[in-house]
């Protein structure tokens, strides 16, 4: 499936849950940021992803804080190496991609994380600030 095909099935709230993935939230993520500027990019990510998990029922599982710090670390990797296409990408910034060490662990502690204030709208980090 095409980047453009993924988002599109995305936003459409027709791609199976199965292929929404951490993966999947990564690329869609690093093709609004290819494809638009990061503010609206950002309020892409915040609106379909709300949308999408609501299209399955899911009404507690969308994190603003790591949304919107994913965004920012995608975005400051694409400055790195803007002319990659997404496996391109990926290979270069397999840390984005992983459970653990999770990649958020040297900017925020898991209690911010974990506050009802970070789930709900954007938090800064505590512990270092984000690229």
């Amino acid at each position: 499936m095409s980047d453009a095909a993924l988002a599109a099935a995305f936003e459409a709230c027709t791609l199976p849950k199965a292929l929404w993935t951490h993966e999947a939230h990564v690329r869609t993520a690093w093709y609004y940021l290819t494809t638009r500027s990061f503010d609206t990019a950002v309020e892409s990510l915040r609106a379909n992803i709300g949308r999408y998990n609501r299209s399955l029922g899911n009404t507690t599982g969308y994190h603003d804080t790591i949304t919107v710090a994913f965004a920012k670390l995608i975005a400051s990797r694409i400055l790195q190496s803007p002319d990659d296409e997404f496996p391109a990408f990926k290979a270069r910034h397999a840390d984005l991609f992983v459970k653990s060490p999770f990649p958020l662990a040297p900017y925020y502690s898991s209690a911010r994380l974990a506050s009802p204030e970070a789930v709900a709208s954007f938090v800064e980090p505590d512990l270092s600030p984000l690229p």
